[in-house]
């Protein structure tokens, strides 16, 4: 059993498809559709989401998320046909976007390559990425008013309560990823870093989880090209127009851990995060971690 979900944000319902009964319906909370072995959802996870998952996935549903969703104006214009005789209408809405998850779905498995389109969910992605979430945001915060400081904005108290939060979201980041990351100690240590280094292992973290979800870490070019790191080869290399940049900024402190472990007192060049990024996904190929299995 199968059900393909339009998420919301907030008091929305969330919009679901059942190709088995053909048939349309809502839920408030995503713990209501227990009874369907398993849920694809679209690209959308909002914050308010992450415990429903965590029950769901906990109870042995699988749940996976749609990764493509650049490719969405593409898709309505493939499946225009079939959106108008089923809901009446070609232009976005909810009822579509949930009939059209099916239809991707559906073509994907026909041509056998819906890992292309869906990646499934794992306690790794429940438990971290909210942590990560958060960790963003608090350091975006930062980020703006250490701006502010300096062009003469007094911020001082502000500047120092935000760098305590973004400490300790990042120890949490820290032990969690230790709790729910197999080897994830054992890889830190192979690439030199300690348990004291909490800003490197929080960017081990945030790596490890976005590249094990999108790429399940099978190719070190769809990893560097995820990164936007292609034709980096030397300190003033060309990062692509596209990439994650939550991804790379992972990487970035990654980076700048080890190379001031080894005495490098500058920041990571193009070069450098791509020597990281390789050094990284060949370890976890050599010790055959679980991390490099992607989900789904």
């Amino acid at each position: 059993m199968r059900v393909f979900v339009d998420t919301a944000w907030n008091s929305k319902k969330h919009t679901c498809y059942d190709p088995i009964k053909d048939a349309f319906f809502e839920v408030d909370s995503l713990v209501e559709l227990k009874d369907y072995q398993e849920m694809y959802l679209d690209s959308s996870i909002f914050p308010n989401m992450w415990q429903q998952l965590r029950e769901i996935i906990n109870e042995g549903e699988k749940v996976y998320h749609f990764t493509r969703p650049w490719k969405w104006k593409e898709i309505r214009e493939r499946f225009k046909d079939e959106l108008k005789n089923k809901i009446g209408r070609v232009s976005k809405s909810d009822r579509g976007d949930a009939y059209l998850i099916y239809k991707v779905y559906e073509l994907s498995l026909m041509k056998r390559n819906t890992h292309r389109y869906f990646r499934q969910l794992t306690i790794i992605d429940v438990e971290l990425r909210p942590l990560l979430m958060k960790e963003q945001i608090i350091y975006k915060n930062l980020d703006r008013i250490r701006k502010m400081r300096e062009i003469g904005i007094d911020v001082s108290s502000d500047v120092e309560e935000y760098e305590k939060k973004l400490e300790n979201v990042r120890r949490e980041i820290v032990e969690k990823a230790t709790e729910v990351i197999p080897g994830f100690i054992e890889v830190a240590e192979a690439l030199g870093l300690s348990r004291e280094d909490v800003n490197g292992l929080t960017g081990l973290a945030g790596l490890l989880t976005y590249l094990r979800f999108y790429l399940g870490f099978k190719s070190i070019d769809k990893s560097i090209n995820y990164l936007g790191l292609f034709k980096a080869k030397s300190s003033k290399g060309n990062m692509k127009k596209k990439c994650n940049r939550k991804a790379v900024r992972y990487c970035n402190l990654l980076a700048l851990s080890i190379l001031w472990k080894n005495g490098q007192k500058h920041p990571p060049t193009l070069k450098d995060l791509r020597t990281i990024l390789k050094q990284l996904i060949n370890l976890l190929r050599q010790t055959g971690s679980a991390m490099a299995g992607g989900g789904g």
